[in-house]
């Protein structure tokens, strides 16, 4: 069976894929660590993969910010299909709004509790909206590592990729309010009215984009 590592959105766990259904996979859950003072995504990532077998054949599911984690593990390890959901490939597909922030130096002094509070203050543009997802969503947050926000915040921040490895599958929403579907180029599969959080909210339709995925490129 295939190895199939999912990475969540940034700050979230594994809990984020509770509704992930994979067809002949091994699944294993990648969790986050600590960035390092001044590490790059791209440097950040490959750490990550420390917890990859990359000498087997294997596929990545990114969330959000994984899924641009998993765009540098690809770039690197050649994946058999790497799937961002509600994610970017380059840094042209970060919206300006986000890109401002490497103005201003205030976002690498605030603590894990800002984030988190601004988190669920915004939870609602996540696509949270229920009263159990909001729960979810606020217990995720509170597992993330200290330390952790400001430094992933910087990786995000400094990106520069330009480059789309091969076998890239894009999933993304209209409804996405923090990456805007407007923004991405080449989308593979558009979910109508599909949010930020709808790997929780539209799992079947995702699952059965991955499973076909798979299944297809399995079978050559």
């Amino acid at each position: 069976m295939l190895n199939v590592y999912c990475i969540p959105g940034m700050g979230v766990n594994e809990r984020i894929y509770k509704n992930l259904q994979l067809n002949n996979c091994n699944i294993f859950y990648i969790n986050w660590l600590t960035p390092l003072k001044k590490e790059t995504l791209q440097e950040y990532a490959l750490r990550l993969t420390e917890k990859i077998d990359t000498a087997q054949p294997f596929a990545l599911i990114g969330v959000s910010f994984g899924g641009m984690c998993c765009i540098e593990i690809a770039k690197k390890f050649n994946p058999v299909k790497t799937f961002l959901v509600s994610s970017c490939k380059t840094e042209a597909e970060v919206p300006q709004k986000m890109k401002m922030w490497r103005r201003f130096t205030l976002y690498k002094n605030l603590s894990d509790s800002v984030y988190i509070g601004a988190a669920i203050f915004a939870q609602k543009q996540f696509g949270v909206v229920s009263k159990e997802h909001s729960q979810r969503f606020e217990q995720m947050l509170n597992t993330a590592p200290v330390n952790y926000f400001k430094g992933a915040v910087h990786c995000l921040l400094t990106w520069k990729n330009q480059e789309v490895p091969k076998n890239v599958v894009h999933i993304h929403g209209t409804s996405d309010q923090v990456l805007p579907h407007k923004k991405i180029v080449n989308c593979n599969y558009t979910i109508k009215d599909g949010t930020h959080f709808m790997i929780i909210n539209r799992a079947e339709e995702i699952n059965k984009i991955i499973n076909k995925e798979l299944e297809n490129c399995l079978s050559l």
